[in-house]
């Protein structure tokens, strides 16, 4: 009896476990689009619903060097003249955002033109 009891609860908690890693550590990457932006406005400050944050329009290049115009919304204010690494959800919210000393080689060659 103690032994079924034992691995029903390892069980258990190797499924809670792949749960969380796949809820948790896998979302940004999937549900998103990441784009190198370099940040040379302050933002607007917006109020929506619920959100509470900045809407900024700029250019956002992939890392394959391709560029599009996007607007996206970011519940915290982005620095202005830095380089960031952001995923864009399909409602053009931010998902996750890291801030870069430089962009990839591939990129770099196309922000400066």
């Amino acid at each position: 009896m103690k032994n079924k009891k034992g691995l029903l609860l390892t069980l258990a908690g190797l499924l809670i476990a792949l749960c969380v890693v796949f809820e948790y550590g896998m979302p940004s990457d999937t549900a998103s689009k990441a784009y190198f932006v370099d940040v040379n406005t302050n933002g607007e400050q917006v109020q929506k619903n619920q959100f509470s944050g900045y809407k900024y329009s700029l250019k956002g290049y992939k890392k394959d060097g391709s560029s599009e115009n996007i607007t996206f919304y970011s519940p915290d204010k982005l620095a202005k003249n830095k380089k960031f690494k952001i995923h864009v959800t399909n409602n053009q919210f931010v998902a996750n955002y890291k801030q870069v000393k430089k962009m990839p080689s591939t990129i770099q060659f196309y922000a400066e033109k």
